[in-house]
């Protein structure tokens, strides 16, 4: 085509968190723009700029005897020790060995995590605040080059400890969306929770569909067929399971991947299909940066799933223009989407959603 702020941040920055070239701006937080400042700008404190590597992997633990896991430094919390922590370069420990299946350098991990700024020991992200995860593309060459280094070999299960410095994230440019500054080493706990290779198509247990309903004949490899032949206009979006997905659901501000056709109910007319493009289609979901349609027949479907949508034109494209003349605008020009006033019919498969 991430409580209150910690939930905003789980859920919609979380990935951020992981991207090493991602354009964080000047932000939209002033506070948090001061304090990344505070711990990196020149001039005020040289020494806090140019601070030697003082950080041992091995002095740091995770406290997990509360309602979630807190970072420790010798014992103590991390915040009380002798900050900054600068680690020297990425180093990572696996603190318990889990049993379950290999990460693959093709697959796409599930994880849960919390990081923290090791300049002034402030909790960045916890996902276990919501008890929410992220998924990881091990072929993602945007991530930290740490995480596609040091979870391959690794196993379902598995706890790790990993301290990134400043070099080997996000560089002399920081993020001041996050609160971490240009010298500023990042560490992160993480457990693995899921892995696998990614989904080329719905998987998952076959819903037989109500009455009345498109019918869809579909290989999952190519563009589905849909037979609108006397399906009524709906009045209101209909959302059907075609398959019930075994992954998460799917959350409001995760970017999706979806492979999907669509066509118009009032002719059977196929307008579009990922399929023929060759690859998924990727897109925030829920947030308003496609039609509401999608946004309100996605949002809390399970990855794995197959959706039929069928759209009422005012959840697509809007309503059409009254007659011929409304049709133009004021300089003459045609509506701006020629599906304005067709109700829509959908076939998505939801691939994957972090």
């Amino acid at each position: 085509m991430r409580s209150p702020r910690m939930r905003f941040l789980a859920v919609a920055a979380a990935p951020l968190v992981f991207l090493a070239a991602c354009d964080t701006g000047s932000g939209d937080d002033a506070s948090s723009s001061d304090d990344a400042a505070a711990t990196s700008a020149p001039g005020d404190d040289a020494a806090a700029t140019s601070a030697a590597p003082n950080g041992d992997l091995a002095d740091l633990g995770v406290d997990t005897d509360g309602d979630v896991p807190a970072l420790t430094w010798d014992g103590e919390p991390f915040a009380d020790g002798d900050l900054p922590f600068v680690a020297a370069q990425t180093e990572s420990e696996v603190l318990t060995e889990g049993d379950g299946d290999e990460v693959a350098d093709t697959h796409e991990v599930r994880v849960r995590y919390l990081t923290v700024n090791g300049s002034t020991g402030d909790e960045l992200v916890s996902t276990f605040e919501n008890d929410e995860a992220v998924t990881l593309d091990m072929t993602d060459e945007g991530i930290f080059p740490a995480f596609t280094e040091v979870l391959p070999g690794s196993n379902v299960g598995d706890e790790l400890l990993m301290t990134i410095p400043a070099a080997d994230a996000f560089g002399e440019a920081g993020n001041p969306q996050l609160g971490v500054g240009a010298t500023d080493t990042m560490i992160f706990y993480m457990e693995v929770l899921e892995t696998g290779e990614p989904l080329t198509q719905a998987e998952g247990e076959e819903v037989d569909p109500e009455e009345g309903l498109p019918t869809v004949e579909t290989d999952g490899e190519s563009a589905a067929q849909i037979d609108v032949e006397g399906v009524e206009a709906p009045d209101q979006l209909v959302e059907q399971v075609l398959i019930q997905g075994e992954g998460p659901e799917v959350v409001a501000g995760q970017t999706i991947r979806v492979h999907y056709t669509g066509v118009q109910l009032s002719n059977g007319e196929q307008f579009d299909a990922s399929y023929d493009r060759g690859e998924p289609t990727e897109f925030p979901i829920g947030v308003g940066q496609v039609i509401t349609g999608w946004d309100e027949g996605l949002v809390g479907q399970n990855v794995g799933s197959r959706v039929l949508l069928v759209i009422p034109a005012d959840q697509a494209y809007g309503e059409a223009p009254e007659d011929d003349a409304a049709a133009e605008t004021g300089d003459g020009q045609p509506p701006a989407n020629p599906l304005e006033g067709e109700d829509l019919v959908f076939v998505v498969d939801i691939l994957g959603a972090s």
